[in-house]
């Protein structure tokens, strides 16, 4: 659990607010409320722009004026500078203006007495020393030093303001929340906050090329990690640092619709840096003369396509083989395509040999890893994730991941009556989506847990490759099962729950199948599905 955040994901109008906001986040309590970028009006101060006001439940109400680059105090003024130009700022001024707005706007709005609360200044950029500045003390003042421990400063100034007890009723952040949310509500879009989601996901994605760096000497490496912690886009930025430096790449995946994204990525890329090679196996069995076959026989006690495949790949020649391979969802290889993917290597030696998985995202039954001297990586985040979502699915794994993805909306249960369909009620979610709260249709996807739903049927026999270019290139919404998006994601997912296949364990699929949406999840299922569903979160470890 964590303190709860409104708007859901908010849009920062300045790095520096988002700094203080990521510091602020982790030192709140369950019971703690915060609101981010709030607006009101009233009639003598006219509008207000409030950066952060924290309900804090054990203390009371502190508001945050958050002023980024350089600051400094030259004796009568604050002055705030950066790369443009130097200014005068008011933000002693603006701090108890916005505290009593606020306050006024609360109290006019409830019946629970007064409300103990202060105002405080943050300069997350810079560390100053006091300049004995009357109006601003500098225990009003959260430096950059500071950010980590903001909140003794924020219980301290509470604290002095002991004449003004906390409301007797328990639940006064509550009921204070809920007098705001309809403010909140006026600036919520789908928009805004998938623009900065992905803006945030994207930044603590690229910062995972540190690892490829640290693994740089090391000829075979397999890297795991939970979904989300940004596993596909390492792949193919391993693959694109081999290409760079003359070696022959592959990139190989089990779905189909993995691979369409490496593509597009890899057609981004200057015609001379491409990587070689990117398909799924299966496809490379083609190509081999041979086939990987069928998933049903992929349990049997005696693999039937091993030979086969070994025998194709053992007549390449030298140019028909790679410098470096590069697998993504390793965890649903067969034991032999690691004996064809090693022959397929020009150099047994020093070929290079690098995996990417999650072996808790099992949903094609339990495959070995490969054998030999590989080093091993485990990441530790999820990045793509939604706080809300990472949460429903922690449960799921056995290694849960640390969620370091931005807040967003929280994830929906729908029971599905005993006289209805699951995908219809499933439809009737996407329906809602898209014409009510508006949502574009190329943000959703609509995943299934069994069967194919009868949209997935059509598109996928009419015209396989058109219906996963479609993912990419039109603005309509996504059928698929969990199984063939695993990999993928979508800002919206709708998971339609229909059952399972035998032998699969449902708790993998569910986590894959929640996993996939990187903002807002709907899960659509039957009483006793959802039953199941909540076993999980809610068993204890």
């Amino acid at each position: 659990m964590s303190a709860q955040v409104y708007p859901a994901n908010p849009t920062f109008r300045t790095r520096a607010e988002r700094d203080f906001f990521s510091a602020l986040l982790p030192q709140l309590g369950d019971a703690d409320v915060v609101f981010a970028n709030l607006e009101l009006t009233n009639d003598v101060e006219g509008d207000v722009e409030i950066d952060f006001a924290v309900l804090l439940k054990d203390f009371g109400l502190v508001v945050i004026e958050v002023k980024g680059g350089h600051i400094s105090h030259d004796g009568t003024n604050w002055i705030q500078s950066d790369k443009q130009s130097s200014r005068i700022i008011t933000p002693v001024a603006q701090a108890r203006r916005n505290l009593y707005t606020l306050r006024d706007f609360i109290l006019r709005k409830w019946s629970l007495g007064a409300l103990r609360c202060e105002w405080m200044v943050a300069f997350p950029d810079t560390n100053i020393v006091d300049p004995q500045d009357p109006g601003l003390p500098v225990s009003r003042i959260i430096q950059k030093k500071q950010l980590n421990l903001m909140m003794s400063s924020f219980k301290a100034n509470l604290n002095s303001q002991r004449t003004t007890p906390l409301p007797s009723f328990d639940k006064w952040v509550e009921v204070a929340a809920k007098t705001l949310l309809p403010v909140v509500a006026l600036k919520t879009s789908p928009e805004a906050v998938l623009g900065n989601n992905y803006e945030f996901i994207r930044s603590l994605t690229h910062e995972r090329e540190m690892y490829l760096e640290q693994l740089a000497e090391n000829n075979r490496y397999y890297i795991k990690g939970p979904a989300g912690s940004g596993k596909t886009w390492l792949a193919f930025m391993q693959a694109q640092r081999w290409s760079a430096e003359g070696k022959k790449v592959a990139i190989f995946a089990y779905n189909r619709g993995v691979i369409t994204y490496l593509e597009r990525k890899n057609e981004e890329l200057a015609e001379d840096q491409r990587i070689h090679h990117i398909g799924t196996f299966h496809g490379y069995a083609e190509s081999l003369g041979t086939t990987a076959g069928e998933p049903k026989h992929y349990g049997d006690p005696v693999d039937r396509y091993r030979e086969g495949l070994l025998a194709a790949v053992r007549k390449l020649t030298e140019d028909q083989k790679f410098d470096a391979i590069v697998v993504d969802e390793a965890q649903d290889f067969m034991p032999a395509w690691w004996e064809v993917l090693e022959l397929a290597l020009k150099d047994a030696t020093t070929g290079k040999l690098a995996l990417f998985g999650d072996d808790q995202q099992m949903v094609f039954g339990d495959r070995p890893d490969p054998r030999g001297n590989l080093a091993h990586l485990r990441l530790l985040e999820n990045l793509r994730n939604s706080q809300q979502i990472a949460a429903a699915i922690g449960n799921f794994i056995e290694r849960p991941a640390i969620a370091r993805g931005p807040h967003a909306f929280e994830v929906e249960y729908v029971i599905v009556p005993e006289d209805e369909k699951v995908f219809d009620i499933a439809d009737d979610q996407v329906a809602h989506l898209t014409d009510i709260e508006k949502w574009e249709p190329r943000e959703i996807a609509l995943l299934t847990t069994e069967r194919r739903h009868e949209e997935h049927k059509r598109r996928a026999l009419a015209d396989r490759v058109e219906h996963w270019d479609s993912l990419w290139n039109e603005d309509s919404v996504f059928y698929c099962s969990v199984s063939g998006f695993k990999g993928l994601e979508r800002p919206v997912i709708v998971l339609a729950v229909d059952g399972f296949h035998e032998g699969v364990d449902p708790k993998d699929v569910l986590y894959v199948g929640m996993s996939r949406a990187r903002d807002k999840l709907i899960v659509v299922a039957r009483q006793q599905e959802m039953d199941l569903i909540r076993s999980i979160q809610n068993a204890e470890k």
